[in-house]
């Protein structure tokens, strides 16, 4: 089988597992609701923003952890978007260890 072949298969395979099924679907839940896509979308621009400063070594004013802790609570308190949260960490966590996997056979060919 040639890897193209294996790649294809890898592709299905990903697109018929549970992580991303679920993925998949509580995306679709969640973009039901308009309001729902903006509060995740404020959490995710809050969120970059404060690793941003952190990586950068600025500081977090007061305003900015108050907000994201508001945003927070709004996200936890809904379950749809919580849901969704959840299976794209999982979904996130299983592409992350394939490519680990992919990339490590070529890593200890430079060694």
């Amino acid at each position: 089988m040639s890897v193209y072949n294996t790649a294809t298969k890898l592709a299905s395979e990903i697109r018929d597992s549970k992580e991303y099924k679920d993925f998949i679907k509580n995306m679709k839940e969640m973009k039901k609701d308009k309001n729902m896509e903006l509060l995740l979308a404020e959490y995710k621009k809050n969120q970059y923003n404060l690793q941003y400063s952190t990586m950068n070594s600025k500081k977090i004013d007061k305003k900015s952890m108050k907000r994201m802790e508001d945003i927070q609570k709004k996200v936890k308190n809904n379950e749809k978007i919580y849901n969704y949260l959840l299976a794209e960490q999982k979904f996130n966590i299983m592409m992350d260890n394939i490519n680990n996997i992919i990339a490590q056979t070529v890593t200890d060919d430079y060694k």
